[in-house]
């Protein structure tokens, strides 16, 4: 029994260390991966991020998971949190904001991301990348998170408001979904319907950032985006700056 028991053992050791072996970069992988992050970079997604009290003050946890093939914040985002008093969740980190000083920690198929904002957005940034086996994971989901130029210099082709527009933050009619979603990152709402026999898709952007600081400094943040917007045939013809007030007599 002992005897069959330690071939079992031997076994599984030998099947499944190969798969321990590719969950850890190698030495040079990481260098490069290092160097991959040097500099200045520029979100390509909205990042939200849960703040939570530890030992040396407020820091930051990772709420977004970038894989070779996607991304994912419903995960985190579900599991029930431990210490509400000690957490906060906010957003204020959207596409083509800039972040610097990133590095990264290592551990096994997981790599975190920590970076620092610029100014005004001076706080810390943390993106956990998953699934990373190999350097070519490790560019795909980089490559997903980050560009090294702001987002509007990578298109020369895209009409100069449209490019102006993506710089500032700002909408501008006529930008089509992607163009649009550089700007306000995901809706909190999406919503499509046809009107005349033409395709019409509603977007509501985030309006709340959540809440960043500690107990002196704290402040309730607000994205400022536009309460609505619609494309008509994927481009943007409509911007409502304000929510709608209901109806009184609507049933």
């Amino acid at each position: 029994m002992k005897f069959r028991l330690s071939t079992g053992v031997a076994l599984l050791f030998v099947l499944f260390a190969p798969l321990v072996v590719r969950a850890e970069l190698s030495k040079e992988d990481r260098e490069a991966a290092k160097r991959m992050i040097a500099g200045t970079l520029y979100l390509r997604l909205d990042v939200p991020l849960k703040y939570v009290m530890g030992s040396f003050g407020w820091g930051p946890e990772a709420v977004l998971e970038v894989s070779p093939t996607g991304h994912d914040t419903t995960r985190i985002l579900s599991l029930p949190i431990k210490n509400p008093k000690r957490s906060k969740l906010n957003w204020v980190f959207y596409p083509n904001y800039p972040v610097r000083f990133a590095k990264l920690l290592f551990k096994g198929d997981k790599v975190s991301v920590w970076a620092e904002g610029v100014s005004p957005n001076e706080y810390e940034i943390m993106i956990d990348f998953i699934q990373i086996n190999s350097l070519d994971d490790f560019t795909k989901a980089f490559n997903q998170t980050f560009s090294k130029v702001p987002l509007q210099d990578e298109h020369p082709e895209w009409p100069s408001d449209v490019r102006s527009g993506i710089a500032e933050h700002k909408l501008v009619v006529g930008m089509t979904k992607d163009q649009a979603f550089d700007v306000v990152g995901t809706p909190l709402d999406t919503k499509t319907e046809e009107e005349n026999g033409v395709k019409v898709e509603t977007w509501s952007p985030r309006q709340d950032g959540g809440t960043i600081g500690g107990r002196s400094r704290q402040k309730n943040m607000r994205t400022g985006f536009p309460a609505l917007l619609k494309f008509t045939d994927g481009k943007l013809q409509m911007i409502e700056q304000a929510p709608r007030t209901p109806d009184p007599g609507a049933k």
